[in-house]
């Protein structure tokens, strides 16, 4: 039986191409419904779950394309499409805890620094979205926390630690990305980049993942 993997990322790297084609050319209807089909096809990698950290992972990623279909169809869901994402790195959270618990609270320190230098720069243009900004940064935090803390924790010597740690690093960045868009510039033109980003923080995530 041949493996479903290279339909996968052929169709995911066409949603790519056409969510891209459809943002360039203001088609709104197309962009919402090719912009979670790259993510849905990295949750068909993990279909079914076959270990507890590939059903966190894969419950992250379901509820990131819930995400991105709540924030592509409307800024007035953006509060929603926060939360949808919110749940997904509390996922991810939930998947690196079972990995390791060491603390590494050099690490932690690190994270910390950088969150908070980037909330600080988005909060005064933040608002009334001051506090659901505030928690979204700290739930953000822990994710990050967790997949830095695998780093010399996996006694195999295998490339997970490394791929949650890039994926979930980008990840935040891409967030940042969203949020300047959002409060601060939302000429900036930062869609494209933001957008290349988000995937592969969350192909690297993915790629972490136990499934056997």
């Amino acid at each position: 039986m041949r493996t479903p993997g290279p339909l996968l990322v052929r169709l995911g790297l066409a949603a790519v191409a056409v969510y891209f084609l459809a943002y360039i050319l203001g088609w709104q209807d197309l962009a919402l419904i090719s912009k979670p089909v790259p993510v849905v096809c990295l949750l068909g990698f993990l279909i079914p779950p076959r270990t507890r950290d590939a059903a966190w992972i894969a419950a992250g990623l379901l509820l990131s394309a819930l995400g991105d279909v709540l924030l592509e169809a409307s800024p007035a869901l953006f509060v929603p499409g926060l939360v949808a994402f919110l749940l997904a790195h509390v996922c991810y959270v939930g998947a690196f805890l079972g990995r390791t618990r060491a603390l590494h609270l050099v690490r932690l320190g690190i994270v910390a620094g950088f969150t908070w230098g980037a909330f600080s720069v988005l909060a005064p243009h933040l608002g009334a979205m001051r506090g659901p900004v505030i928690a979204y940064v700290i739930v953000i935090s822990a994710m990050l926390w967790r997949a830095a803390a695998q780093i010399g924790e996996d006694p195999t010597g295998n490339l997970r630690p490394l791929l949650a740690t890039v994926g979930a690093a980008i990840f935040a960045i891409s967030d940042i990305m969203v949020a300047w868009s959002r409060f601060v510039d939302p000429d900036a033109g930062l869609k494209i980049p933001l957008m290349l980003l988000y995937w592969a923080g969350q192909l690297g995530i993915t790629a972490s993942s136990r499934r056997t």
